[in-house]
């Protein structure tokens, strides 16, 4: 692994830890099917993580990411992505590698083991987009809800605002 992966890894890692404010604990997220030898599962956080987007005419692109971890143990490949983005908006989908990810037996925290690029244009009307990042092993696929806003509002005033 070059300096520079660890540099950007680590960079990620920082952003996700100072994310986790925004977001609040982790839950289970909603299994779409379920398999009885399931060993891994999606956390979910208490409420959607949400991305603000300042609306636009031109054509400025917003790119950002959202986080997630899968908890547990798991043998194969588990594909990521998302789906339900804005008209126009794309996200990387990738696969986590076989392992696992346990809660720390002193604090229960988990290590975020998934990071999503979003983007797509500004100029998609102002509204809120309900997306969903989703994991699956080929069998089970499970999914978390998470809030994409367009809007002329400040971003602080956008966090702020929700629910």
């Amino acid at each position: 692994m070059t300096s520079t992966s660890r540099i950007v890894r680590s960079a990620l890692a920082l952003v996700a830890v100072l994310l986790l404010p925004l977001v609040g604990p982790l839950g289970v997220a909603s299994a779409e099917t379920t398999a009885q030898d399931q060993t891994w599962q999606l956390e979910e956080w208490d409420r959607p993580q949400r991305m603000c987007v300042q609306h636009g005419t031109d054509d400025r692109v917003h790119r950002s990411y959202f986080i997630f971890a899968v908890t547990g143990d798991w043998s194969t490949n588990l594909d990521y992505g998302m789906r339900d983005l804005p008209p126009g908006w794309t996200s990387t989908e990738s696969v986590l590698p076989p392992g696992s990810n346990h809660p720390d037996p002193d604090d229960g925290g988990v290590t975020i083991n998934g990071w999503l690029l979003v983007g797509g244009p500004v100029s998609v009307p102002m509204g809120v987009y309900d997306a969903q990042i989703r994991v699956s092993d080929g069998t089970v696929t499970e999914s978390t809800p998470v809030e994409i806003v367009v809007t002329t509002a400040s971003w602080l005033d956008c966090m702020q605002a929700r629910g």
